[in-house]
């Protein structure tokens, strides 16, 4: 298995404003890890997801949707919640705005114990975000996860995809994702958590306090239509994002990560040499920008993610 990923899998309902009368809404799977793997899965690679869903509709049209794609869900649990949805709003410019029904979620029910320590074995990569941080039981149960990928000898790739509404404290946020940055070898981190985190107010300078914070972390910052950044041993490397009329952002970060992944779990090479090596890293993190770029240019979140073909085509043969 090239990633296994632990988290949220929710329906994203897309809310469209009209000038008169209720406002319309379309629903599709999302949440953030899954649509990572999902990403992994449409390139060609092989993905498991960690995750409780209800014993709802929600749940049923959940599980039909992310195996449609490819996606183990033998690790894919029921839980008597409901299963949780998100609603976004978006802008002219394609950005958007979320909020959440989820009191409690399905997603934020997940234990511990209920962890089959098969799973990571069998896995070369462990990825988690941070909505399963917000609560417990879920909480627990991922640093749990954690612990057992790190047992099977995974590779740990975090994303915060911090989603304000979700936090009681925004303070609690901020320790738990470092608490979390500290535990992973990859991080995928936007320029606006980069700010939040570091609390300073350019992204050169945050990444500075990151690497000095921690330092066997790799980082790939996305930066939005700016494209991406990485740091190198030569210096700082700034990849442009591939020039894309934007319709919706809604997965353009998650397809980023998953087509990262993917692609350093292509290589021959031991992952965390891929990871550290600066020429294969930018690599990486080139073709995951092109991803993330041709995602914003269609509606919606796994329906939106590109084929490895039509990434192939902008990057030099």
């Amino acid at each position: 298995m090239d990633v296994l990923a632990l988290g949220e899998l929710l329906i994203d309902f897309r809310v469209s404003l009209v000038a008169e009368g209720a406002p319309q809404m379309v629903g599709s799977a999302g949440g953030a890890p899954a649509n990572v793997l999902a990403t992994v899965c449409r390139l060609g690679g092989t993905g498991q997801l960690i995750a409780k869903v209800g014993r709802d509709p929600f749940g049923d049209y959940l599980e039909r949707s992310v195996q449609a794609f490819g996606i183990d869900t033998t690790s894919l649990l029921r839980d008597p919640a409901r299963t949780t949805l998100a609603f976004v709003q978006l802008a002219a410019d394609g950005e958007r705005s979320f909020s959440f029904e989820r009191s409690p979620g399905a997603d934020t029910q997940l234990q511990a114990k209920e962890l089959d320590p098969t799973w990571f074995e069998q896995a070369r990569v462990f990825h988690f975000g941070s909505l399963s941080l917000t609560d417990n039981p879920s909480y627990d149960a991922t640093f749990a996860a954690m612990e057992l990928a790190k047992a099977a000898g995974c590779v740990i790739s975090f994303d915060p995809n911090l989603r304000p509404p979700l936090w009681r404290d925004l303070e609690e946020a901020r320790s738990r994702i470092q608490t979390a940055i500290a535990a992973a070898d990859l991080v995928k981190i936007s320029d606006d958590e980069v700010l939040f985190l570091t609390g300073e107010d350019n992204v050169d300078a945050g990444m500075n306090q990151l690497r000095s914070a921690f330092p066997a972390v790799r980082f790939a910052v996305t930066c939005g239509p700016q494209g991406a950044i990485v740091d190198t041993d030569s210096g700082r490397v700034r990849i442009p994002s591939l020039p894309v009329a934007a319709v919706d952002t809604t997965a353009a970060g998650d397809a980023f990560l998953g087509a990262l992944l993917y692609r350093v779990t292509r290589n021959a090479k031991a992952l965390l040499q891929v990871i550290r090596d600066d020429e294969l890293f930018v690599d990486a993190v080139t073709f995951a920008t092109v991803a993330g770029a041709l995602t914003t240019t269609k509606q919606g979140a796994m329906d939106a993610l590109p084929t490895l073909p039509e990434i192939l085509v902008h990057l030099p043969a």
